[in-house]
């Protein structure tokens, strides 16, 4: 790392790899995803048994999200994303080795609670490498197409490579066991390369701390500093409309590839090896939407911020009642695939940019304290995302419209999303207000700054 000594623009090999390392993140909460139909005659399990799968993940990953965070704010994210993600992946491969729906469920949950190394501690490692003017592309960039890449290896990979291996595989694995396996090494590599790539903090590689230049809380210890922050309301507020985000990034990409494959088996007469391709396919148009959208909505905000003073939280708020339009179309029925896939490509736009919220957060409270402040909004989230997944099952039978079309068996899981969204947005408008007054005294002092350096 010689060459990139002192040089600023190793923050991008940092973000590089970040978007690599939220990549194993996504790629293995939704691994099981692609491959539902193959679990479901597998494994003799329902929809309210594959929602159940799906939440153990996001119950164990909600109750780490503090644990992880806390640690890489006083270890820094270079000692403690490459042991965290490393595990993740041994217990992926053992995943591929369940024999019954019980031990599915076990390794699910012990995957949840390693894979909380990647999301918080990326957050709390790219606020301190990214200052105010770029903290919102940083954010959206390692989600976006960071996690797009995951979501494209889940939703198109798998299904493809657990096809290909429906006659042969890895160590008597075949089919989705043989794709999952795979996959287990893939992120295996990730975790070995961002031991050579993460560095905590720019002061690592003899660059000035963009913590000590923006910490609005210098004096204190971290744990005077830490109440601070749990007293205030907007951390809380934050949490609820994190909550919305979160409930939404659940219920569309975990159920959108069964609701497409269900489409293309009523409306073309696929086969279902065949719709669970195509489903796939149309999952990967949702992860486009994410890699290509994301991106321009946090470069969008950093303009906006920089020019008008205007909180990120405004995007977010709007981002949260375009998500209550997208859940209401799922509703209705879907007249062309090409419809269905301008609808998933908007999903994945809209739902994905809640990475603003990480950069909202940095700029409220003090960057040393990131780690800690997202582990628990995201607990908060994790939590209520978990809940609306498992209950997402139960839902979609109880509302299901027996001899209706085939969207009319996702109605329940749609109108969960319309009203958790419209709630979310209620408390997105105190988050507004929080965050004006944060951009307020960013003013004040930069003025009092300029004062003092004349003088």
């Amino acid at each position: 790392m010689g060459y990139w000594w002192g040089k600023a623009t190793y923050r991008w090999i940092i973000l590089s790899s970040c978007m690599l390392v939220y990549c194993t993140s996504q790629l293995v909460r939704w691994n099981y995803a692609s491959i539902t139909k193959y679990l479901a005659t597998d494994l003799a399990i329902g929809k309210p048994e594959l929602g159940l799968l799906g939440s153990a993940f996001f119950y164990a990953y909600a109750l780490a999200q503090i644990p992880w965070g806390t640690a890489t704010d006083m270890f820094g994210g270079r000692r403690v994303i490459p042991v965290g993600i490393t595990i993740l992946s041994l217990f992926l491969a053992g995943f591929a080795f369940s024999a019954t729906f019980t031990q599915a469920v076990v390794w699910r949950a012990l995957m949840g609670f390693v894979a909380a190394a990647g999301y918080v501690p990326i957050t709390a490692v790219l606020s301190k490498w990214f200052s105010v003017k770029e903290r919102g592309f940083a954010m959206e960039m390692y989600s976006g197409p960071g996690g797009g890449l995951g979501e494209a290896l889940t939703f198109l990979m798998i299904p493809l490579v657990a096809l290909a291996m429906s006659d042969g595989g890895v160590f008597g694995l075949t089919g989705w066991r043989g794709s999952t396996f795979v996959m287990a090494v893939v992120v295996l590599l990730i975790a070995i390369s961002s031991g050579f790539m993460l560095r905590s903090d720019p002061k690592e590689m003899g660059l000035t701390s963009i913590q000590a230049a923006e910490d609005k809380k210098q004096g204190g210890n971290y744990a005077t500093v830490v109440k601070e922050v749990v007293k205030d309301p907007a951390l809380w507020f934050m949490s609820l409309v994190w909550s919305g985000y979160m409930i939404a990034a659940r219920l569309v990409p975990g159920w959108l590839p069964l609701y497409a494959a269900d489409f293309y088996m009523q409306t073309g007469g696929m086969s279902k090896e065949k719709a669970m391709v195509a489903g796939g396919v149309m999952a990967t148009i949702y992860v486009l939407g994410r890699v290509f959208g994301t991106p321009l909505v946090g470069k969008l905000s950093d303009i906006l911020l920089k020019r008008r003073n205007t909180p990120r939280s405004v995007i977010i708020l709007v981002g949260l009642l375009l998500i209550a339009v997208m859940f209401y179309a799922y509703t209705t029925p879907i007249p062309s695939a090409f419809a269905l896939g301008g609808l998933a490509f908007f999903s994945g736009i809209v739902i994905n940019i809640f990475p603003l919220i990480n950069a909202s957060a940095a700029e409220i409270w003090s960057i040393r304290t990131a780690g800690f402040s997202m582990g628990i909004i995201n607990t908060v989230g994790q939590f209520a995302g978990a809940m609306a997944l498992s209950a997402s099952g139960y839902m979609a039978v109880k509302y299901s419209i027996q001899g209706g079309a085939f969207y009319t068996e996702f109605l329940g899981i749609w109108y969960l999303g319309i009203i958790t969204s419209i709630l979310a947005a209620g408390a997105a408008l105190y988050v507004i207000y929080r965050e004006k007054r944060a951009v307020l005294t960013h003013l004040i002092e930069g003025e009092e700054n300029q004062a003092n350096l004349k003088v």
